[in-house]
C-alpha cells in the first residue's frame, strides 16, 4: 500500500514539473544583480486588438535558491513599440501568486514590442531592455476570413442592387424614347 502512495505521489510530481518547465519555456528572462526577472505575455499567442498583459515574476537570487519577491514597488515598467512609449502599472496577479505581477495592455499593432524595465529592486539598479514574445495579426485566429465572409454575405445583395439599378435605368431609358417619339 505504501509503495502505491509512493508511485502515485512520484508520478504527480514528476507530472507537476513538467508541466511547469513548458509553461515557463513560453517566457523569458533576465537577471540584474541578485535579482531575476522573467517576463512574457500573460496569453500566448499576443493578437492585435485582443486584452492581455505583460506578466512579471521577480526573483531574488542570492541564496543560491530562487527567493518570491514581492516588493516591485520600485520597478517601472515601460512598453515601447514604432517610437512611442508608455508606462505600464504593475498589479499583483493574484492573492496567492506571490512575485507575481501583471501590467494589463491592449496591442494594437503586431510586430515586436520592446520592454524597458527601471529604477530599483533592493540596492541593484535596473536598467534593461528586453523583447518579449512577437504580437500577431488577428488573422492566425480568425475564421472564416474577412474576405470570404465579406464576399459572401455582401456579395448577394450588391448584384441584387445593380440588376435592380440597370432595370431602373433601362425603363427611364425606354419612356424617355417613348416621350421623344409621340407627336405634340
Amino acid at each position: 500500500m505504501n509503495k502505491k502512495k509512493l508511485w502515485m505521489a512520484g508520478l504527480i510530481s514528476i507530472t507537476a514539473l513538467m508541466l511547469n518547465f513548458q509553461l515557463t519555456l513560453a517566457h523569458e528572462h533576465v537577471t540584474i544583480g541578485d535579482y531575476e526577472i522573467e517576463y512574457g505575455w500573460l496569453e500566448e499567442p499576443a493578437i492585435v486588438g485582443q486584452q492581455n498583459a505583460i506578466i512579471v515574476n521577480v526573483s531574488n537570487t542570492s541564496s543560491g535558491e530562487a527567493q518570491p519577491v514581492e516588493d516591485v514597488s520600485s520597478l517601472s515598467v515601460t512598453v515601447s513599440y514604432g517610437g512611442q512609449s508608455k508606462t505600464l502599472t504593475l498589479q499583483p496577479l493574484g492573492e496567492d501568486t506571490h512575485s507575481q505581477f501583471v501590467a494589463p495592455i491592449l496591442p494594437t499593432v503586431a510586430g515586436t514590442y520592446t520592454l524597458i524595465f527601471g529604477g530599483r529592486l533592493g540596492d541593484a539598479d535596473v536598467n534593461a531592455e528586453v523583447e518579449p514574445e512577437e504580437v500577431e495579426g488577428a488573422d492566425i485566429l480568425q475564421f472564416p476570413s474577412i474576405e470570404s465572409a465579406q464576399q459572401g454575405s455582401g456579395s448577394g445583395m450588391t448584384n441584387w442592387l445593380v440588376y435592380l439599378s440597370l432595370l431602373i435605368g433601362l425603363i427611364a431609358l425606354s419612356l424617355g424614347v417613348m416621350a421623344r417619339r409621340k407627336p405634340r
